[in-house]
C-alpha cells in the first residue's frame, strides 16, 4: 500500500503454551493429549502482527519480562514489521504466559498468568505515545492489561480525536467509565454477557446487549458472534453482518484478527458495514489455522477470500 495507516496497539504480550486434546479434562483426570506447541501471542502482540500483515504500520506498547519468552516475543513481532521500542522490559516480573487447551472441535479453554502485563502503567503508556500522537490514524486497546491503562488510553485518544477500537476481551468487570468513550467497542458474546449482566446467546440477545452497551457512550458497538458474523449497532443502524462458512481448526486468536482488521479498515476511512465484513473475513481465515500469532492472515489473503465470497445482491 502506498500510504499505510499508522496504528498504536496498547495491550498484552503473552507466550502461548498450547495443548491439543480430545476434550477438556475433568477435575483430577489425567488425559492423554494429542500434542503441544509453543508460540508467541497475547491479544496486543497478536493484533499488532495482524495489523502489520493487513497493511498498517503498528506500534506496540506493552511489557515483557527479562526472560527467554520475552525475547522470543519481541524478535517475532519485529520480524513482521512491528515497532517495539515502546515495549518495556520488566526486570521483576515474568513474561505473561497462557496455557491453552484446544479440543477436537476447535474450541479453546485458556488459563493466563498475566506476569509483566500487570505492571503496565498509564504514565509509561502516555509517555511512550507522546512522540506519535500527530502521526496516528487509529488506536487499538484490549482488556488484558490493567483497567487504569485502558481508561487512560481511551480518554487520551478521544481528546486527540484519534479513532480508538476497544477489544473488550478477555472478560473483565471493567467499569463503564473505562470504555464509554470508545469509537468502537467490540466484545464477543461471552464478554458482552459480562458487561451487561445477562446471557448473550443468540441474535436477539446480542442485539439487545449491543444497544445497551451503545447507550453507555461508544459511537458504535460491533459484537462478535463467531461463525454467525457480527452485530453492528450505531445510533442510526442495526445490522447483522454475516460471517463466512469455513472449516474450524482453532478459534484461538480469531478475535484478535477480527479486531485488527476492523481497526485497519477504520483507519483507511471505510464505512462500518464494509469494515465489519473485512474483519469477518480476517477472523474466518484465522480459525482455519492452528495457533494464534502464526494464524494472523495477510492483506492479500483477506482480499482474495472476499473475492471468493462476494456479497449476495438479494
Amino acid at each position: 500500500m502506498a500510504d499505510r495507516p499508522r496504528v498504536a496497539v496498547v495491550g498484552s504480550i503473552i507466550m502461548d503454551l498450547m495443548v491439543t486434546t480430545p476434550r477438556v479434562p475433568q477435575r483430577g483426570e489425567n488425559l492423554l493429549a494429542h500434542g503441544f506447541k509453543m508460540g508467541p501471542g497475547g491479544k496486543g502482540a497478536n493484533s499488532a502482527v495482524a495489523l502489520a500483515r493487513l497493511g498498517a504500520e503498528p506500534l506496540l506498547v506493552g511489557r515483557v519480562g527479562d526472560d527467554y519468552f520475552g525475547r522470543v516475543e519481541l524478535e517475532t513481532v519485529r520480524g513482521d514489521g512491528v515497532r517495539t521500542d515502546s515495549v518495556v522490559i520488566d526486570p521483576e516480573r515474568h513474561t505473561g504466559i497462557a496455557l491453552i487447551i484446544v479440543d477436537d472441535g476447535g474450541e479453546n479453554t485458556i488459563l493466563v498468568a498475566i506476569g509483566a502485563n500487570a505492571g503496565l502503567t498509564a504514565e509509561e503508556v502516555t509517555a511512550a505515545l507522546q512522540p506519535h500522537w500527530a502521526r496516528l490514524d487509529a488506536m487499538l486497546v484490549n482488556f488484558e492489561i490493567p483497567e487504569e491503562v485502558v481508561r487512560t488510553v481511551v480518554q487520551v485518544a478521544k481528546a486527540r480525536s484519534i479513532p480508538i477500537v476497544v477489544d473488550a476481551g478477555p472478560p473483565r468487570h471493567y467499569a463503564v467509565e473505562t470504555w464509554r468513550d470508545a469509537t468502537v467497542l467490540s466484545p464477543n458474546m461471552l464478554e458482552a454477557s459480562t458487561m451487561v449482566g445477562y446471557p448473550v446467546e443468540d441474535e436477539a440477545t446480542a442485539e439487545q446487549a449491543a444497544h445497551d452497551l451503545l447507550a453507555q457512550g461508544p459511537q458504535a458497538v460491533v459484537l462478535k458472534m463467531g461463525d454467525r458474523g457480527a452485530m453492528l449497532v450505531t445510533a442510526t443502524e442495526t445490522t447483522m453482518v454475516e460471517g463466512f462458512p469455513v472449516r474450524v481448526v482453532d478459534t484461538t486468536g480469531a478475535g484478535d484478527a477480527f479486531t485488527a482488521a476492523l481497526t485497519v479498515a477504520l483507519a483507511e476511512g471505510r464505512l462500518l458495514p464494509g469494515a465489519v465484513r473485512f474483519a469477518n473475513a480476517a477472523g474466518a481465515l484465522a480459525v482455519t489455522r492452528f495457533g494464534t500469532m502464526v494464524a494472523m492472515p495477510t492483506r492479500q489473503e483477506v482480499e482474495a477470500f472476499l473475492k471468493e465470497h462476494p456479497l449476495r445482491c438479494c
